[in-house]
């Protein structure tokens, strides 16, 4: 398994990279990492080419995976089929950096679901009614049928949700007290839980 933590966006809404907002003295990126190192799985940094250079002065050069410039997407989407193309027998436990606040038992949960539930494609988690794609892990099975809809030009919407509508998926649902933790940071207004 490979840990991938999801930096590539444009961050236009927040008006500066995400991945490189500090909080608790370390950068988001940093601490999406450190929690996967945690599961004790290696951990890639997925950028994009704009960030590879900025990147390097945080993160070792073999840390990060930049955006496969052959791959037409866009999103999350491209990163992660970027990252799986980088390494196609590897299952991937994607996390997004702009989930600051998630658990490390949060994490555990997907995780032992993982390790014991084997039937299926991807396990995330389910937030009130509403799947959570960028905190999960992907089969490296799963993620070969996506590649396979993305080449034969089948993803008709670049979304991480409708793939998973094309996949076996575990979805563990979020308890009320929890969802707090999938808090997601877009724009500087909503940084006070951060502060």
């Amino acid at each position: 398994m490979l840990g991938i933590i999801l930096c590539g966006g444009q961050s236009l809404r927040m008006g500066s990279d995400k991945g490189l907002l500090t909080y608790q003295d370390k950068t988001w990126a940093q601490l999406a990492g450190d929690k996967l190192h945690k599961l004790v799985i290696p951990v890639k940094i997925s950028v994009n080419a704009v960030q590879q250079v900025t990147y390097t002065k945080h993160f070792s050069t073999e840390q990060l995976l930049a955006d496969d410039a052959a791959i037409d997407m866009k999103g999350p989407l491209l990163g992660t089929l970027s990252a799986h193309m980088s390494a196609p027998e590897e299952d991937l436990f994607l996390l997004a950096c702009d989930l600051p606040l998630i658990t490390n038992r949060l994490l555990n949960i997907i995780f032992d679901a993982y390790k014991t539930l084997h039937d299926y494609d991807a396990y995330i988690f389910n937030n009130a009614g509403k799947q959570e794609p960028l905190c999960g892990i992907y089969k490296s099975r799963g993620l070969k049928k996506i590649l396979l809809m993305f080449q034969n030009n089948e993803i008709e919407k670049p979304s991480m949700k409708f793939v998973l509508q094309q996949l076996n998926v575990l979805e563990s649902r979020l308890s009320a007290a929890d969802e707090q933790f999938f808090n997601n940071f877009n724009f500087p207004s909503e940084m006070s839980p951060l502060v």
